[in-house]
């Protein structure tokens, strides 16, 4: 046999995953499930049969679920350059060959994962399904970003992640039978999915780079109680879609965000698809992060990416601040810093000695009882 047979043959044989059915990547969902030959996670026909009775259990029982999709950045180009440049192998062996190690790391990520309840699978030609049983949407957040990392190191191309984390609320309210399952685990999928697509389209538009990890809320007219996740924190970037709604009577968007504690809201740096980089002020609505815009948006939403801002160091506090509050055994720093600093505007603006003695009084009497409940 020729040498470049042999060659040929060994790209063959690294392109098929070995399978061990104890490692297939499910805790209790999906169980019975057949796996798929090239990445070794469950097939898609298996998980769209079985996913949407596990989704509705765990949600109706008042839990959260959470669930993400991957796709590989420029898969297609990585195919065509190793068609046209590598003569011992052919495009779509190459292609098989990424899908296979994505399986492999995705497994062996799986495995060392906290859930009771979850599953892997396969979605699309080269796209891949997580889904969970979660506590804390940030923390399936930073699982996420853990998958994406490993399969940065290995990888020829990066992957890039959307997800979405539902709960009670995102229910639907008239759920007779069984298809409703289906109908809300498709919208599920497809929203996730549009996000993904997205941000995908708005960074080739930038000229940036892959491996995202964008955010968006999952549909339904519920209220997202639980599910938001925090704002990112200084220096710190979060992809996410923006839903567009308004708020008395101004147009806003709405982020997949918990929203920021006090009256002042939060300044946050904002990159927009078309406009460019601009520094605004997130308030809450409800409990939820919502962006003030100046003009209606696109129902399909908008891809936004938000960086967390260093915060101004807050005033020292006066000196006879500090001797109220040593006299009174009170903890300045058990107060939230955004009530430290509305007190400390108002106690160093006061222009009347009577009146900055009443706001000491009152801000000493505030530490004193989150000091001593």
């Amino acid at each position: 046999m020729d040498q470049s047979a042999n060659t040929t043959h060994e790209h063959l044989a690294a392109s098929v995953p070995l399978f061990d059915p104890s490692a297939m990547p499910l805790r209790r969902w999906c169980t019975g499930s057949r796996e798929d030959p090239l990445t070794g996670l469950i097939a898609f026909p298996d998980f769209h049969t079985s996913i949407p009775r596990a989704l509705a259990g765990e949600l109706e029982t008042g839990g959260l679920i959470a669930l993400a999709i991957g796709d590989v950045d420029g898969l297609k180009e990585h195919v065509e350059t190793a068609n046209a440049t590598d003569h011992a192998s052919f495009g779509h062996l190459a292609g098989n060959q990424v899908m296979a190690r994505l399986g492999a790391v995705t497994r062996a990520w799986f495995r060392d994962q906290s859930w009771t309840a979850a599953c892997a699978a396969t979605f699309g030609g080269d796209e891949v399904i997580i889904a969970a049983a979660v506590d804390d949407p940030a923390a399936f957040h930073m699982a996420i970003a853990d998958l994406r990392d490993r399969l940065g190191e290995v990888l020829p191309t990066r992957v890039s992640f959307a997800l979405a984390v539902a709960g009670p609320g995102h229910l639907p309210t008239e759920r007779d039978g069984n298809a409703w399952k289906h109908v809300f685990t498709d919208r599920l999928l497809a929203g996730v999915d549009r996000c993904l697509f997205a941000h995908k389209a708005a960074r080739r538009a930038a000229g940036g780079a892959g491996g995202i990890i964008a955010v968006t809320q999952a549909p339904g007219g519920g209220h997202p109680a639980g599910t938001l996740q925090p704002l990112p924190e200084a220096d710190r970037v979060l992809h996410v879609l923006a839903r567009p709604s308004r708020l008395g009577g101004r147009p806003v968007l709405l982020l997949p965000c918990a929203g920021p504690a006090g009256l002042r809201g939060r300044r946050i740096r904002v990159t927009f698809p078309h406009s460019g980089v601009r520094t605004q002020v997130v308030v809450s609505a409800a409990g939820q992060a919502a962006l003030p815009v100046e003009h209606n948006a696109d129902a399909a939403g908008v891809p936004l990416i938000l960086r967390g801002l260093r915060e101004a160091a807050q005033h020292s506090v006066p000196d006879d601040l500090s001797t109220a509050l040593r006299d009174a055994g009170a903890n300045w720093h058990t107060l939230p810093a955004h009530e430290r600093a509305q007190m400390l505007h108002l106690i160093t603006e006061s222009a009347d000695p009577a009146i900055r003695a009443g706001r000491i009084t009152a801000a000493v009497a505030a530490a004193r009882t989150r000091s001593h409940p």
